[in-house]
């Protein structure tokens, strides 16, 4: 609205009309009639959207009523200077956010306009920025690197006070006002739209103006993103994932949550050769009921905590408490610990996508037995296989740590008769494997057999 505000007035300047109370009556009837059209934009996509025609023939209707409202900006213009012998200047970009916000607001197709807008967003964006970046003179961008960096620098002074005031009259602390202004250093789609605008408006001076602004916000979009990370990261919003130790050679896990299900899990993974301890914050036991299991007390959830269960070397932990706890241990172990792998056993599906996001493997209750009742029908054979329940067969992961391992060849490692790799995962990535694929130091070998054949097999691949 500032925006168009300012435009009129500039045209109305450049055009010589005398700034008095018939200007501010014509700068005000532009304005209604733009909310007007805006409206009934508004109505005329709902009516669009409302109907059963095709979601592509929907599509191209959108983006051409959004044509045809620049067609109307030019032919408004020519007619009333013609006839009136002054301008009458409809905003597009103003119309078109308001019939946007219309249907957004006052309609139930929202969710299908989105779809739609984001259908045909990357090929209007395509030819927009084409368009804007080859609307830049090169002759004048040379001349204008002073003043590009003066505005730049501007801008960003601008940004830091405007932190700072408005940090200070929101309450905020003083560490968050001091990088408010990071994240607003970037600028791209709507400056150079408003850019364009200006340019079509005065040809005589237009192309000139566009090029400053287009180089200023060029400068913007190369410096903004970097203080943004950087903002993101000094709140500790960034959430980037902790590295992911190397294998020492013994496989430990933790398990978090006392009661039967974690205990029969701790006694099955040490019979496999496993160092399993059990976490819980319950005092209401008796340790004497489980001589066989490590359990350790503990008073909460805390990076601190970890550390002293020795998270960081173990090879997988298991969490089994509720779901609020399970993302807390989740979201500390992504972003510090780093343990390859998090096993949760969620408690309501609706949270299946936030732990997904965290890279956990994710146990649902609901439907674990019917998807393993599913298998034992279709393939009994590979399912018993799997869970170990066929006499002496086991599966096993196995890391390649042994140098001398790596760049051979599968077909080359003359594994026992009765053990099938079933898959090979390499920096987090699953690969289908064959002969001829070669070792990396590192991979990850899922091993199905005997149990004598993976112990002799899982010592080709420890260091040496």
């Amino acid at each position: 609205v500032l925006f168009t505000f300012c435009l009129e007035i500039a045209v109305a300047v450049h055009e010589g009309m005398p700034f008095n109370l018939t200007f501010v009556g014509l700068l005000l009837s532009e304005f209604v009639l733009s909310f007007l059209i805006g409206l009934a934009l508004g109505k005329l996509l709902i009516w669009l959207l409302a109907s059963e025609i095709a979601h592509s023939v929907k599509m191209a209707a959108v983006l051409i009523s959004g044509y045809l409202i620049y067609l109307l900006h030019d032919f408004l213009y020519a007619v009333s200077l013609e006839y009136l012998g002054h301008s009458i200047n409809v905003e597009p970009l103003m119309v078109c956010i308001i019939a946007s916000f219309y249907v957004t607001n006052y309609s139930e197709y929202r969710a299908e306009f989105l779809r739609i807008i984001e259908g045909v967003g990357p090929y209007v964006y395509v030819t927009f920025f084409v368009l804007a970046g080859a609307s830049v003179s090169l002759p004048i961008l040379g001349q204008i690197v002073g003043i590009t960096a003066m505005l730049f620098v501007v801008r960003l002074v601008s940004l830091m006070i405007g932190a700072q005031v408005g940090g200070r009259l929101a309450g905020d602390p003083p560490e968050f006002n001091r990088i408010a202004w990071m994240p607003y250093v970037t600028q791209a789609g709507v400056g150079l739209g408003l850019a364009t605008v200006v340019a079509g408006t005065f040809p005589e001076w237009g192309q000139e103006f566009a090029t400053i602004v287009i180089s200023v916000i060029i400068v913007n979009q190369i410096v903004g993103p970097p203080f943004f990370k950087w903002a993101i990261n000094i709140v500790g919003e960034g959430h980037t994932r902790a590295d992911i130790h190397e294998f020492d050679g013994v496989r430990d896990a933790i398990i978090f949550g006392l009661e039967t299900q974690s205990v029969a899990l701790a006694k099955q993974l040490q019979e496999n050769g496993w160092i399993v301890k059990i976490a819980t914050r319950s005092t209401d036991f008796d340790e004497s009921e489980y001589p066989d299991v490590d359990i350790h007390k503990i008073n909460d959830h805390t990076l601190e905590t970890l550390t002293q269960l020795e998270a960081q070397n173990a090879e997988a932990i298991v969490t089994m408490l509720t779901d609020d706890e399970n993302y807390s241990l989740a979201e500390t172990i992504y972003e510090h610990v780093g343990t390859k792998d998090v096993i949760v056993r969620l408690n309501n599906r609706f949270n299946f996508n936030k732990f997904h996001e965290l890279g956990a493997l994710i146990v649902d209750p609901s439907t674990a037995i019917v998807s393993l009742l599913d298998h034992f029908v279709r393939s009994p054979q590979a399912a018993s296989l799997l869970l170990g329940m066929e006499a002496n067969q086991d599966s096993m992961d196995i890391t390649v740590l042994n140098p001398d391992m790596h760049g051979l060849r599968l077909r080359n490692l003359r594994l026992p008769s009765d053990i099938l790799v079933l898959s090979l995962k390499r920096r987090g990535n699953q690969i289908i494997t064959h002969g001829y694929t070669r070792l990396r130091r590192g991979d990850v070998l899922t091993l199905v057999g005997s149990r004598e054949s993976l112990q002799q097999v899982a010592l080709k691949f420890e260091p040496i």
